[in-house]
């Protein structure tokens, strides 16, 4: 097929209600070059859900994109594969991973860690229906006491994933607790296919070292980037042995965000943008000086215009505090 398990050594993990067309677009101008969509059910794609099939079918859509699928029924995901294909997708990313109850209700994402012979058939499902690469994405287990990862890993790689990534804590920690890198390491002893790590990357330089030290193809950032989308320049500088450059000063943090609120314009509509663009502010005033008073600010505001004079005002009423954030 011509193309890289991972498109990048530096993945950014999928999101709901974060890793959208807008924010993706930042991430790329932050040297991102391994994206991952928001999660997309399989269920709501074979029943012509209009916010699933929009969602499916981005501007973006290309060879560093990964579009993640979950569910539980293979008779949904054989279908719901087969119109990613159409639509032109050549990763396919199946979720066993997400510990949200909302998901997990229905047996979908890290519910399936609890019942691998399930998982097996809608692996086999979603590879039957993609054209490109697939890997799956999985949790060490379902408790600390159920560790089944090499099992699962296993098993993606018998019915046919390209590539497995490990997310190394259970369903039941969900995103507290830390993350064991010493799992990551034994599924990638274990398996034929290349291996991506997350957990707990904190920094470029945590990123640059986990690849380093770990025998894993690629690592996978998720929370650092929300408030450090650069970590992946960063990372990027430091892999080839140049200095990271940091936490870019208030002006340039300032355009940043302009840019990243007209695109949320443009593809939310004004209210939804309004609403969107806020934790984006809060996230990347970490760091910097005043920005807990900023943060209530932003919040208050409704209308437009006064969000875009608050954001161009970060560039003189905030003062960056350097670091990488």
């Amino acid at each position: 097929m011509g193309l890289k398990v991972f498109a990048s050594h530096f993945l950014m993990a999928p999101m709901a209600g974060v890793t959208d067309e807008p924010f993706r677009a930042r991430l790329r101008r932050w040297g991102c070059q391994g994206q991952w969509t928001e999660m997309v059910s399989a269920a709501a794609l074979v029943r012509n859900h209009k916010k699933t099939h929009r969602m499916a079918a981005p501007s973006d859509l290309g060879g560093d994109t990964v579009i993640q699928l979950f569910g539980a029924n293979p008779d949904e995901l054989l279908p719901a594969a087969e119109i990613l294909s159409d639509l032109g997708w050549l990763r396919v990313d199946f979720n066993m991973g997400c510990p949200v109850k909302k998901v997990t209700k229905s047996g979908a994402g890290a519910a399936l860690m609890g019942d691998l012979k399930l998982a097996a058939r809608c692996i086999n499902a979603v590879r039957a229906g993609s054209r490109g690469v697939l890997t799956v994405k999985i949790r060490s287990g379902v408790t600390a006491s159920r560790l089944n990862y090499i099992d699962a890993g296993r098993i993606a790689e018998g019915e046919g994933a390209d590539g497995v990534i490990l997310h190394a804590r259970t369903k039941a920690q969900g995103y507290s607790g830390g993350a064991d890198w010493s799992h990551i390491d034994a599924l990638a002893g274990a398996l034929g296919v290349p291996v991506a790590g997350n957990g707990d990357i904190e920094s470029a330089q945590s990123a640059v070292s986990r690849l380093s030290e770990q025998p894993v193809g690629a690592v996978m950032i998720g929370r650092a980037a929300l408030a450090s989308p650069w970590i992946f320049r960063d990372a990027e500088l430091l892999l080839r042995g140049l200095e990271a450059l940091g936490k870019p000063g208030a002006k340039e943090l300032s355009d940043d965000l302009s840019r990243h609120f007209e695109e949320l314009v443009d593809f939310k509509g004004e209210r939804g943008a309004i609403g969107e663009i806020k934790k984006f502010v809060a996230w990347s005033l970490t760091g910097v000086q005043g920005g807990s008073v900023a943060r209530t600010r932003v919040m208050q505001i409704k209308e437009i215009e006064a969000m875009r004079e608050f954001i161009e005002s970060l560039s003189e009423v905030c003062q960056d505090t350097g670091g990488e954030g």
